[in-house]
């Protein structure tokens, strides 16, 4: 599935006009002629993204902002013409977004959750939605993507699954592609550690397991060792595949090397609840 190209009047606003109509489109998915993507449940946005709505694309909006400003500066501004790729795309807020720049047609997003592919297709998300598997191949050529996102993904992902699809991100990017993708930081174990014994949601009761081990993680990060929690996330991601991994800038220096070279590496609580890495193909 591609869906439809937007309009020029549409494709020359400004990012936060282009915003302010993806939020209209949450009540009305008609507008300017064009008929927009629709949204999951609110329980399904929050099940995959933490938040629902105006505050799922407002996060999603800040990380794209980001995210097209450092490949303009590294000389690969995402637009048209330009293949862009959004990996573990869920149900699709950030293609939304990058619809304006690139286009539907040159637009691509992959999960490894078949349901959330179909959701998204049914749902109208513009781009090419391919469905991954554990240790399987992008469905992409090699030097194939000018750019691409992972927001929220290797931070999940446990130190073989993540070296895994590292390789195949180093394959299929072009030289001079930016890929901008986020990490957990290390203030993130400090949050594992303080979670209460009763926590509420389940995925806490899984970290809290951990908290003990905290004082030994933090040491094998400060070491610029791989930290992962085997937390696991349900249907499709079992525990061996999918938990918390807290990730220092200088593992992602070392093994992302020499195919990728980090340009920028942003840990900012008032900016973004994660850390950003931003990665060049060289």
């Amino acid at each position: 599935m591609v869906g439809c190209e937007l309009p020029d009047h549409l494709r020359v606003l400004d990012d936060r006009e282009w915003f302010a109509i993806l939020v209209k489109s949450i009540a009305s998915r008609d507008f300017s002629g064009v008929r927009f993507p629709g949204f999951p449940d609110p329980a399904v946005q929050s099940n995959f993204v933490g938040s629902a709505d105006q505050a799922a694309l407002g996060e999603a909006f800040n990380f794209y902002v980001l995210a097209k400003g450092y490949a303009d500066a590294l000389g690969m501004p995402i637009g048209s013409g330009r293949r862009f790729l959004d990996f573990g795309m869920a149900w699709g807020r950030f293609l939304r977004l990058f619809w304006k720049d690139v286009g539907a047609a040159n637009l691509y997003g992959c999960d490894i959750d078949p349901n959330i592919v179909d959701l998204a297709r049914d749902l109208g998300v513009p781009g090419n939605l391919d469905r991954l598997y554990h240790f399987g191949k992008l469905p992409y050529p090699d030097d194939f993507l000018h750019g691409g996102i992972a927001y929220s993904v290797f931070t999940h992902l446990p130190e073989a699954v993540h070296l895994h699809w590292r390789r195949e991100l180093a394959r299929v990017m072009r030289p001079g592609a930016v890929f901008s993708m986020t990490l957990e930081p290390r203030r993130f174990m400090d949050f594992v550690e303080m979670l209460p014994e009763d926590a509420a949601s389940a995925w806490h009761q899984s970290l809290r397991r951990f908290a003990k081990h905290i004082s030994a993680y933090r040491e094998g990060y400060d070491r610029g060792e791989f930290v992962y929690m085997p937390t696991g996330g349900g249907d499709f991601r079992s525990a061996d595949v999918y938990g918390d991994a807290v990730i220092p800038a200088s593992y992602i220096e070392r093994h992302w090397a020499p195919e990728f070279a980090v340009r920028a590496h942003i840990d900012d609580a008032n900016a973004f609840s994660q850390a950003v890495v931003v990665l060049q193909r060289v």
